[in-house]
């Protein structure tokens, strides 16, 4: 039987031996422009970006004229967040996309999300 410090030697060259897991990325939603009404498609900013679980999205904008709400496919489509949707609101906020699925954001401020401040995100 080895002893445990064979066994202990023996894991510690495995593990030396595996790839080393990828790191999360950051984007800055928007890039230099950030998130703001008419200067951004977010639908092009976001397309051929592979986003991950762990990544996070960092959504920078002018307050109180802007935030951002996490919506489902519905409340994108038609801009309108539910009644019980939290408003991130400090002009630099961060989002961890914790899971794979579909993630929508919206701008929920007057006319806003129509006029384009929407977002939505594949995550695998």
């Amino acid at each position: 039987m080895a002893s445990p410090r064979t066994l202990l030697l023996a894991a510690a060259m495995a593990a030396a031996l595996l790839p080393a897991p990828a790191s999360a990325a950051t984007y800055m939603v928007g890039d230099a422009a950030g998130w703001d009404n008419g200067v951004v498609d977010y639908d092009a900013w976001a397309r051929g970006k592979k986003f991950k679980v762990g990544d996070m999205l960092v959504f920078r904008y002018s307050t109180p004229e802007h935030d951002v709400v996490q919506v489902d496919a519905r409340g994108y489509a038609e801009c309108v967040a539910p009644d019980n949707a939290v408003a991130l609101t400090s002009g630099n906020d961060h989002v961890v996309l914790g899971e794979a699925g579909r993630f929508y954001f919206i701008c929920q401020a007057e006319g806003e999300c129509s006029s384009g401040m929407r977002l939505a995100v594949n995550v695998h």
